[in-house]
């Protein structure tokens, strides 16, 4: 889990599908407020991955500490590593 890695949402583009919410197995985000994507949570956010944004129709999540490099992975099935590179995460879930 991380402090300096959390996503971002960008309302003016988001469409409030809730594909996010309902995605992330981490707490990120508050179900209770779905489907619009209300970031709660974010040190449950683990750090490099982006599979939220990758699900995200539009594009409207970015991530604070995202330097545009590659994902540093998770392989819990939240969808934000490479398995077959070897990327896993110690989120324990």
């Amino acid at each position: 889990m991380s402090k300096g890695w959390y996503p971002v949402i960008d309302y003016s583009l988001c469409i409030e599908c809730g594909t996010c919410v309902e995605f992330c197995c981490h707490s990120v985000y508050d179900k209770a407020k779905g489907p619009t994507p209300v970031v709660t949570y974010p040190v449950g956010c683990v750090h490099g991955c982006h599979g939220c944004a990758r699900r995200c129709p539009v594009s409207a999540i970015t991530y604070v500490g995202d330097k545009g490099g590659s994902d540093a992975g998770c392989s819990c099935g939240c969808g934000g590593g490479d398995e077959d590179k070897g990327d896993v995460c110690d989120c324990g879930c």
